[in-house]
């Protein structure tokens, strides 16, 4: 039976995670102002994408800030061809980054004389990996830091190399997150603000920096939380300054 939806609710990149975490063989139609996408699945893997005159990767990275519309997921349907070999979190990621680089670009002026080429200012990306690993530097209670959206992109990220899936970090906080803002809502506790996760092998601090990006770390297990959670507070500052 299909599934019907709007991207309201559902996000494009919540979508495709959610059905190849799944592991579904299925198609998605996403109508958004008279324009529509098909996306296919084969067990899981994103496998396929049209729009218009366009195919593979490059549907993703154009549909992926649509925010009004309509999709019909239907299980079952399969895919005709294979136009994207990257698995989708490297979709994602590459997506995430375009994004960013778009949002900055139309900041900037056109034109910077070539006198003030010394003194250009960053690119947000940049602005955001430099307070990262600015944070890593100083800390000896943060091992790993990044800056996730609410859908699970990865805006920047500095995980221990090795130790970390980095591509699987935006939708694990993404996922953290939904089930942190649904219990403080349910339970009465008012509008979320962060979240502790404690494992034998570390901890994981959750904290929103505006409603559409949030701030992930990592810390071994044996930390002074109290000194933690007031690094957090300091960096997550400066990043709202930069967002």
């Amino acid at each position: 039976m299909a599934l019907q939806g709007s991207l309201r609710d559902m996000a494009v990149a919540d979508l495709i995670q959610h059905t190849c975490q799944d592991g579904k063989t299925a198609r998605i139609t996403i109508d958004h102002d008279r324009q529509q996408a098909r996306l296919f699945f084969a067990e899981g893997d994103l496998i396929d994408a049209e729009l218009d005159d366009l195919q593979g990767e490059e549907v993703i990275y154009k549909i992926l800030n649509w925010q009004d519309g309509v999709f019909k997921l239907e299980p079952g349907v399969p895919a005709g061809r294979r136009t994207i070999t990257r698995s989708y979190t490297g979709v994602l990621l590459t997506g995430a980054q375009r994004l960013d680089e778009f949002s900055s670009d139309e900041l900037e002026p056109s034109f910077i004389p070539q006198e003030a080429t010394a003194m250009a200012p960053k690119k947000k990306s940049e602005l955001l990996a430099d307070t990262l690993s600015d944070l890593l530097t100083s800390s000896s209670d943060i091992e790993g830091a990044a800056v996730v959206g609410t859908d699970g992109l990865v805006y920047s990220i500095n995980m221990p190399t090795g130790k970390v899936d980095e591509t699987l970090a935006g939708a694990v906080a993404a996922a953290a997150l939904g089930l942190s803002k649904r219990s403080a809502d349910q339970l009465k506790r008012g509008t979320f603000m962060q979240t502790l996760i404690q494992g034998d092998k570390g901890n994981i601090i959750l904290m929103q920096l505006d409603p559409q990006t949030l701030l992930v770390e990592l810390t071994p297990p044996n930390v002074n939380l109290g000194m933690a959670f007031a690094e957090t507070r300091e960096v997550a500052g400066k990043l709202r300054e930069i967002l």
